[in-house]
């Protein structure tokens, strides 16, 4: 039986490297300034499916014999596992059946589906998906490929540590993005081989923990799905395997929150141009939490896991990121309505130098009194200390309004 270790993820290396090209890893000049320490980017994102999930689909389709696969390839997966065999099946010239959350954001599907597999959505969350698979399996054959408890996807995840240990010499610290586990542990276990110093932490949202949980209380977690915009980690189940070797390879394992991960999402978009799926900004988000408690004294690497978001969400990160920051506010005013009074108004937001996104007046819905109108103004700042300056000058002038984000 295959297992995980060095020798295994070195030969997985040999094997995925006509299907699977090396990433990137750069150095982040912005979290570096920002945190005081050497900060390194591994750019998983930048792999042809949009995330490292090729690497492991590769290897264990690349290890399955040939007549096996002709009766069939089925997966579960919240996404990005589903893009990584179905490049790899369609390039070996097999059949994929793709089994994902009904929630499954729209990119990952249709990419998924253009890639000739057959997808089937169903249930809420990714293990929904992965007991109707496995049921599948069952009843009609076919070979299963696992998104992260079978040692040939581990050991072809692990193919990261690799490039790592070349890429930036004299490593620290790995933040790693933790969903079942398969990530973190292919990448420790050959880091730890090169270098048993080098500290691996890994990152789940607050919202799915059960790995940490798992992890620091020694017993099997599991817990009830909550909504989160790090789909791609959103795993309620633990399997023994992974947290054997995670017990076994990992330092320590953190969580950050969604408005964390959100901004992490705008801050790799606006400092380092990089685009990042919730799931592959929890390393940024971690990094921002506990980058006091880290030897600065050694390079840092962070996992950019996936770059797979949907375009809708992307977009509702972005506004939640402009109101958090400071840069789009929405102001109601109670104003007199008689002539000049909008154009005063116009006058004061002008003369501190906010733009006007939107506005509206109204005189017949509002709670305002009869003699007055009430405006609502969406308004662009700079920076938070933009917006309060611009809020003071309004009271100064006696103007009535209030903040309603």
């Amino acid at each position: 039986m295959n297992t995980v270790n060095y020798e295994n993820i070195t030969e997985a290396r040999e094997k995925i490297c006509k299907i699977v090209a090396p990433t990137p890893s750069t150095h982040s000049n912005y979290l570096s300034q920002a945190t005081g320490k050497n900060i390194h980017l591994k750019l998983e994102n930048q792999n042809i499916s949009g995330s490292f999930k090729i690497r492991g689909a590769a290897n264990a389709l690349l290890s399955t014999p040939k007549k096996e696969l002709s009766k069939g390839i089925i997966a579960a997966s919240a996404g990005n596992h589903a893009q990584g065999v179905g490049i790899v099946a369609e390039k070996i010239g097999a059949h994929a059946t793709i089994f994902m959350p009904a929630r499954t954001p729209i990119i990952k599907v249709e990419a998924t589906k253009s890639l000739g597999a057959e997808v089937v959505l169903v249930g809420k969350v990714f293990d929904d998906a992965f007991q109707a698979a496995k049921k599948h399996q069952k009843q009609h054959g076919g070979v299963f490929i696992h998104p992260y408890a079978d040692p040939h996807v581990i050991n072809g995840q692990g193919t990261i540590g690799l490039e790592l240990a070349e890429q930036v010499q004299d490593l620290g610290t790995v933040i790693v993005p933790i969903g079942g586990g398969g990530l973190i542990s292919g990448i420790a276990c050959a880091l730890k081989h090169i270098n048993p110093a080098i500290q691996i932490i890994g990152v789940q949202s607050s919202a799915f923990p059960a790995m940490k949980m798992s992890f620091e209380s020694g017993k099997h977690v599991k817990q009830q799905p909550i909504t989160t915009i790090a789909d791609g980690i959103a795993v309620k189940t633990v399997h023994e395997f992974n947290l054997s070797l995670i017990r076994q390879y990992v330092d320590k394992i953190v969580t950050v929150e969604e408005n964390e991960i959100a901004a992490a999402i705008m801050l790799l978009m606006e400092r380092s141009h990089l685009l990042a799926e919730g799931a592959g900004a929890v390393s940024i988000a971690a990094l921002l939490n506990i980058h006091k408690e880290l030897d600065g004294s050694k390079p840092i690497s962070c996992i950019i896991s996936g770059s797979n978001i949907d375009v809708n969400l992307l977009y509702r990160v972005m506004m939640k990121g402009l109101l958090s920051s400071g840069r789009l506010s929405r102001l109601r005013f109670t104003l007199e309505d008689t002539p000049g009074a909008m154009a005063s108004l116009l006058k004061i937001i002008s003369k501190t130098g906010a733009n006007i996104n939107e506005i509206h007046h109204d005189r017949t819905f509002a709670s305002a009194h009869y003699s007055d109108v009430q405006v609502d103004a969406v308004l662009e700042t700079s920076s938070t200390d933009h917006r309060d300056q611009l809020c003071q000058a309004l009271r100064d002038q006696g103007i009535s309004f209030v903040v309603v984000n």
